[in-house]
């Protein structure tokens, strides 16, 4: 399969709670900072502001699942090589609306997707690995 596709994706249920609730903590300390402070100019509530806005695109520009040659690529935030899987080596595929699941190499990895982009890759998994088992 020589195809080249990116697929936006957010992390595992849980860890994107965690982090997309971290993430909102900073725009409310900015509104909170930004009501209570009385100053001219509040410099403070929009750099939280700034800051904000910085995380929130980084949080959806950088989490990519990149597929070339049979190969994916999952880029993070902080690391744009996170981790390299073989489409053939995937084991226990499990896929709901909005969710893609599988273990590779001893790891349990969830994925949360459009449903566009769970069918194809559902779809480019599963043939993959019937012609691994040819």
């Amino acid at each position: 399969m020589n195809q080249k596709r990116k697929f936006l994706y957010q992390p595992a249920p849980l860890s994107s709670i965690i982090l997309w609730s971290w993430t909102l903590c900073i725009l409310f300390l900015a509104l909170i900072i930004g009501l209570e402070v009385s100053a001219k100019f509040q410099w403070i509530a929009y750099s939280f502001g700034a800051l904000f806005v910085i995380l929130t695109w980084a949080q959806i520009h950088y989490r990519h699942i990149y597929l070339d040659n049979g190969i994916i690529r999952v880029s993070r935030v902080i690391n744009h090589n996170w981790v390299k899987i073989r489409l053939k080596d995937v084991q226990e595929l499990n896929v709901s609306k909005y969710r893609l699941g599988f273990i590779y190499g001893g790891k349990i990895y969830q994925f949360i997707m459009p449903v566009n982009s769970t069918i194809e890759l559902n779809n480019i998994i599963g043939e993959t690995k019937e012609q691994a088992l040819k």
